[in-house]
């Protein structure tokens, strides 16, 4: 993965509309600065006006691509992430999963984790964003280990029967509590902790 969808959707955009060659320069600035306003001074404090204002754009031109800073800062999110889940196999599963957990809990630890945290919280009470969240963040996280598990099946290292759903939860589920339930730094050693936990009760012997 190289472009977030919205990225490559402004960039389709821009093509269409003469005149305005800048069109997805400015769209990456308003998101660029919208990161820096929430990791500066949190998403409560967060307004459109101090991320135009931060990007050099007018307040007009970041309402004329969202309605709200939680539906922005979705974008922001997906902006962050990119490039930083490779899909490149290892040639082995527990190879597999550990890179790309240990590529969660480093993007979990970075600059970014203020942003994370704010569209969390926001995407409980809302819906509509719940569901762009799950379609632009959730789902292309379950592909890229689902494309890990494929492969795992392809080499005999794991059942087609797997209850592949489960075995990402498992997964997951400690990062992600971590995450939320403390604000200290994950351990870098936790996604070995996992797999050697879960990975023995899913693998073929």
């Amino acid at each position: 993965m190289t472009k977030t969808d919205v990225c490559e959707v402004e960039a389709a955009a821009c093509d269409k509309r003469p005149g305005r060659p800048r069109c997805q320069e400015a769209h990456k600035k308003i998101l660029e600065a919208a990161l820096a306003e929430v990791a500066e001074h949190g998403y409560e404090a967060l307004s459109m006006e101090a991320i135009s204002q931060r990007a050099h754009v007018s307040k007009a031109t970041v309402y004329r691509r969202w309605n709200s800073k939680a539906d922005l800062m979705l974008d922001a999110m997906e902006l962050a992430g990119c490039g930083k889940f490779c899909t490149a196999g290892t040639g082995t599963l527990r190879g597999d999963l550990e890179k790309q957990v240990s590529a969660l809990v480093e993007f979990l630890n970075g600059p970014e984790a203020k942003t994370i945290r704010a569209v969390i919280a926001a995407v409980q009470s809302d819906a509509e964003l719940a569901e762009r969240f799950r379609q632009g963040w959730t789902d292309k996280r379950h592909r890229v280990f689902e494309h890990a598990f494929s492969e795992a099946v392809e080499r005999g290292e794991l059942s087609p029967e797997t209850d592949f759903e489960l075995l990402i939860d498992l997964i997951w589920g400690p990062v992600y509590y971590r995450f939320v339930s403390s604000f200290d730094p994950i351990e870098g050693c936790l996604s070995s902790r996992i797999l050697d936990k879960v990975l023995p009760a899913f693998t073929q012997r």
